[in-house]
């Protein structure tokens, strides 16, 4: 916490900070509410799974883009005009509700474009980070921005259950746009070194992509990174995709999903638990060994799901799951910002998320829910061990030769 404290004091940095929370706090508000204004509006589960597929499309469509978009401009510039985005779109829709019922079309164009406003943000931060670190201190200001959206992924969902049990639900989804223009107000009053940083080449867009891929494919280490990524990815999509029915199926729980949710909050603690262990240890030994290291941990961690046969035991082997996963993730992060050029960081970040996040997990929810279904869970979850140490394996022997 000191060190947080220390790093805070950065003026920069503190009211960046400020607006990472605010943008968070917003995103939670859109992830809850949105799904149950669709519903009530509709009835129909099929527009509530339409939301869904529109909240992780814009990634997997446009990484590319956004990360070549943001290594050409501005960076600064182009997080507050995604800021701005994500507000007006939250907005339209309690502008609309004070007309009569929403359109569904309304609420999942509002959610896409949102989403889409996120890709580009995220590509932009990507590069900002770096500069608006103190010297030394990357690995530091990368676990403190990861803790923050722990918890606010913990708990900003949970506020807005609570708020929708009080107030009509375009009143939460404008609690949202109002916490969007607020981040776009500290990201403006944070004077973020975002123009003097970021490169304006002359070729197209397309061919900044493909220089971004070709670097890539010639920095072994680089791509170790991201082979790592994708294997924890895979697994938290396993661990996600699985909880619910390995707390039925194999740890007795009721169908109250009480259970589950202890299991998703011990993955939450060990995520939590790695971003204070991260910095320190990468001081001593330095990302590569922390990120390689954290691999075993998350294998073991998903090895015990598999032979966890009590809630308590259960409990445990997920949050060293959950440990292992962010460590390697922040591991991995820190160690790829630090051998990428800055011309590069957003090209090449988006990359290594949209291969995480837009291949990844999925990809784990997926075999996942296949293994579950020959096996049961608990073999999904062991299975999913065996894919991370597998990876790490092969990853480090190829950095070896």
């Amino acid at each position: 916490m000191s060190d947080a404290l220390r790093l805070l004091r950065d003026r920069a940095l503190r009211r960046y900070w400020y607006g990472r929370v605010l943008s968070l706090a917003a995103a939670s508000a859109a992830l809850v509410a949105t799904p149950v204004l669709l519903y009530q509006q509709t009835g129909s589960p099929l527009w509530v799974s339409a939301l869904v597929a529109v909240q992780g499309l814009p990634y997997l469509v446009l990484g590319p883009v956004a990360g070549a978009v943001a290594d050409r401009c501005d960076r600064a510039a182009l997080l507050r005009a995604a800021e701005l985005a994500t507000a007006l779109a939250l907005a339209a829709i309690p502008a609309a509700a004070l007309f009569g019922p929403v359109p569904p079309l309304l609420v999942v164009a509002a959610v896409a474009v949102a989403r889409t406003a996120f890709v580009f943000a995220d590509a932009a931060n990507f590069g900002l980070v770096p500069a608006l670190a103190p010297p030394g201190r990357l690995a530091e200001t990368t676990a403190l921005l990861f803790a923050t959206s722990t918890v606010v992924e913990m708990v900003g969902p949970s506020l807005v259950g609570a708020a929708l049990a009080l107030l009509p639900v375009p009143y939460a989804i404008a609690a949202g746009a109002a916490a969007s223009a607020l981040a776009l107000a500290c990201y403006a009053a944070a004077g973020l070194p975002g123009a003097e940083r970021a490169e304006r080449p002359s070729s197209g867009l397309y061919r900044d992509i493909a220089d971004a891929a070709h670097w890539l494919l010639a920095h072994r280490p680089v791509r170790s990174t991201i082979a790592l990524g994708v294997a924890v990815a895979v697994s938290q999509g396993v661990f996600v995709s699985q909880a619910v029915p390995w707390a039925a199926e194999r740890l007795g729980a009721g169908g109250d999903g009480s259970v589950a949710g202890l299991l998703f909050t011990a993955w939450a603690v060990g995520g939590l638990a790695a971003t204070a262990a991260v910095p320190a240890l990468a001081r001593r030994t330095g990302q590569r060994p922390v990120a390689f290291g954290a691999m075993w941990i998350a294998a073991a961690g998903a090895v015990g799901c598999a032979f966890a046969v009590g809630v308590p035991a259960a409990v445990a082997a997920s949050a060293v799951w959950g440990l292992g996963y962010l460590a390697v993730v922040l591991a991995a992060v820190v160690w790829r910002q630090l051998s990428t050029p800055d011309r590069l960081r957003s090209r090449v970040n988006t990359a290594a998320r949209m291969a995480a996040y837009g291949v990844g997990y999925p990809l784990g929810g997926v075999l996942g829910g296949w293994a579950a279904t020959a096996a049961g869970p608990h073999v999904a979850m062991g299975g999913a061990g065996a894919v991370v140490a597998g990876v790490a394996v092969v990853s480090l022997s190829g950095l070896r030769r």
